[in-house]
């Protein structure tokens, strides 16, 4: 009888501790506007995505007047969020090569100053064509942008999120590479651009 009173009383206490702060978890999502950019002669588009960490990724941004802190999230799955913000500029045509985008890191950073709001978003992707065995790297990039704002730069994330990775895929349209002979190249291409 009395261990099942401690198990009743540690099932209420649980349930009231998740009624009181489970529902005080406040976070924003961030959603990626769909933009189509111009990749002239594409030779590939993005079939998939991985993030080599876990979701949803948390980012500390300040709201409000009196900068509180707070989470954001972008979305529910960044690779949903990032090939729907892609799907105008990455169709499928026949004769294009599917290949792997991976994403190594991807940063939003908030800092409050005296009188004005810094912010920083990065990304480093690196792109892979699927071959039998494994896939195999061909590319890889990385961008950054950085910017400022009087009190509140939240606003700017989805911009500048869309700019540094929109970056990276026209970086990677612009490597010659060949596609056409599914060769890989033994040589890995770099870009890295401040925006």
């Amino acid at each position: 009888m009395f261990q099942k009173k401690i198990y009743i009383s540690l099932f209420l206490g649980v349930t009231t501790f998740h009624l009181l702060f489970a529902q005080n978890i406040q976070y924003d999502i961030l959603t990626l506007k769909k933009e189509q950019f111009s990749m002239p002669n594409r030779k590939f588009y993005v079939q998939k995505i991985v993030c080599d960490f876990n979701q949803p990724k948390y980012f500390i941004i300040r709201k409000g007047i009196l900068n509180k802190q707070k989470a954001l999230i972008l979305g529910d799955s960044i690779q949903r969020v990032i090939l729907t913000y892609l799907k105008p500029s990455n169709t499928y045509k026949g004769g294009l090569v599917p290949v792997l985008m991976r994403i190594k890191e991807l940063k939003i950073r908030e800092q409050r100053h005296f009188l004005k709001e810094e912010g920083m978003a990065k990304v480093s992707m690196e792109f892979y064509i699927e071959t039998d065995a494994k896939p195999v790297k061909i590319f890889q990039s990385n961008a950054y942008r950085t910017y400022t704002g009087f009190m509140n730069i939240t606003n700017q994330h989805d911009e500048n999120v869309r700019t540094i990775i929109k970056s990276c895929m026209i970086d990677f349209n612009n490597a010659k590479i060949d596609f056409s002979k599914f060769v890989i190249p033994n040589k890995i291409f770099k870009a890295k651009r401040s925006l």
